[in-house]
């Protein structure tokens, strides 16, 4: 699906939106959408909804009109099972050559006939004697699909982005390092440490997909004490390896309803203060906040751009 010259300039001349701009998240089963707006010289959360992936550039498209979403800034993030984020050694090349060498680097990894686009970030602090990027690779018909239905759909598209990247947004702006463990419905659990809203570390827990079927009782005997062992490990990580200043606090906001308890139970373990996270984002419609409305909600905040 390709748009026309004809479609695109058609956007560009659509008047300005009364909204701030809108976050999308493009899952498997679902694609999210957060929606921002200006009021009284404050940007609050607004919107938020979840549909069906099938056909989701139509149903966007009927959204939009219904909705008067037509010409709003538009950022998306692209669900951690959509991408594979890898580090990997720097190319020893110029700066502009860098793209290209590691087209070449992350094919072998790969192992897929499949074209990806890539596109890298460098972390905020490395490994000892090592330098490091993040590269990022989805599959470009993913990257074009994405493309075209939200142009089509009328919105103005302004940066394609990660989940990891996103929920990095929705955090106060803190010099302490934080651990946020967030989780999708029925997803991998994603661990990042966040310092001044960089992305210092991230990992994606796998065996915790069945966590919102677990009792308070099953999580107490079957998951706090791997789940704090992985915590601990990539807090050792970080402050061996990366050389940083101890992790002051953990946020989590996982697929279950004994977040608190949870918490609690991760509190009295790693001894440092664990606690349900709360999207740093003016929330004065109440607008209900569930793991799945943290990306899209991230993106909707965004202003930078990744791969675009």
């Amino acid at each position: 699906m390709q748009i026309g010259w004809r479609e695109f300039i058609k956007s560009r001349f659509r008047k300005t939106s009364k909204f701030y701009s809108l976050g999308i998240e493009i899952g498997v089963r679902d694609f999210h959408v957060s929606t921002l707006q200006k009021v009284k010289d404050k940007i609050v959360w607004v919107e938020q909804n979840s549909f069906p992936i099938e056909n989701w550039q139509t149903t966007l498209k009927t959204y939009v009109v219904n909705n008067n979403l037509a010409n709003t800034q538009c950022n998306i993030s692209i669900s951690i099972s959509q991408y594979q984020l890898l580090q990997v050694d720097k190319p020893p090349v110029e700066d502009s050559e860098l793209n290209q060498a590691l087209q070449w680097t992350i094919k072998e990894q790969l192992s897929s006939d499949e074209r990806f686009t890539i596109d890298y970030f460098d972390p905020p602090a490395a490994a000892v004697n090592a330098e490091k990027l993040n590269v990022v690779a989805i599959m470009t018909k993913h990257i074009l699909e994405i493309r075209d239905g939200i142009l089509k759909a009328g919105l103005a598209l302004n940066n394609i982005g990660i989940g990891e990247l996103a929920t990095c947004n929705l955090l106060a702006h803190s010099d302490d390092a934080i651990i946020t463990l967030n989780q999708e419905e029925g997803g991998q659990l994603c661990l990042n440490i966040v310092k001044r809203n960089q992305l210092f570390f991230s990992r994606r827990l796998r065996g915790y997909e069945n966590l919102k079927s677990f009792t308070q009782e099953e999580i107490k005997i079957g998951v706090i004490d791997n789940l704090s062992l992985e915590i601990q490990r990539s807090m050792d990580y970080f402050e061996s390896q990366l050389r940083q200043a101890p992790v002051k606090k953990v946020y989590v906001y996982l697929d279950t309803v004994h977040q608190y308890a949870l918490a609690e139970m991760l509190t009295q373990i790693i001894f440092i203060p664990v606690e349900v996270f709360i999207p740093n984002v003016s929330n004065e419609t109440n607008v209900p906040i569930t793991p799945s409305a943290l990306a899209s909600l991230g993106a909707a905040v965004d202003n930078a751009s990744l791969i675009a």
